[in-house]
């Protein structure tokens, strides 16, 4: 298998050329962040919609598989091929769409990164915050407390900031 960080930035381009406005996130925008990388197998963008990913990177001879919710457009796309994994998401939130802005070079801010670490919560995102946060970054508290209390990770957040002293 490849590593995602040796292509991610193609993807990007890739998607780019398909006039969306990909934003890395995953473990690759939380390695901006953490006092030292960890490794990932896959490269995760979010993106404002899927229009036309699908039929491009099959054009490209990769394998994409999209979900959607009945009558609905695909929301995810998970794209497979000679050692890729890229999984593309479409905006689907007020929240996501504010993230999409708010990014800085294509990359989640460190905000984001913890508020959708925040949401996901399993053990390697708790690593990832803990991380993040012993790395002193300052924050954006109020956009932190915001979505946080939108979207009732309150106890994720207070453990998290007691982990990291």
């Amino acid at each position: 298998m490849r590593e995602p960080s040796d292509y991610s930035d193609h993807f990007a381009e890739r998607l780019r050329a398909l006039g969306l406005v990909p934003v890395l996130i995953g473990a690759l925008a939380a390695n901006r962040y953490r006092r030292a990388p960890r490794l990932t197998i896959d490269v995760d963008f979010l993106t404002r919609s899927l229009d036309g990913v699908q039929a491009a990177l099959e054009g490209d001879g990769l394998e994409v598989r999209t979900m959607a919710d009945p009558g609905e457009a695909p929301h995810v796309a998970f794209i497979r091929g000679d050692g890729i994994r890229v999984d593309v998401i479409a905006a689907q939130t007020e929240y996501q769409l504010q993230a999409i802005e708010r990014a800085v070079d294509g990359v989640l801010t460190v905000e984001d990164v913890i508020i959708h670490k925040l949401i996901a919560w399993r053990a390697r995102d708790r690593d990832d915050v803990e991380q993040i946060l012993a790395a002193g970054h300052v924050l954006d508290h109020v956009h932190l407390d915001r979505w946080v209390e939108a979207w009732q990770v309150e106890d994720r957040w207070a453990e998290a900031q007691r982990f990291a002293g």
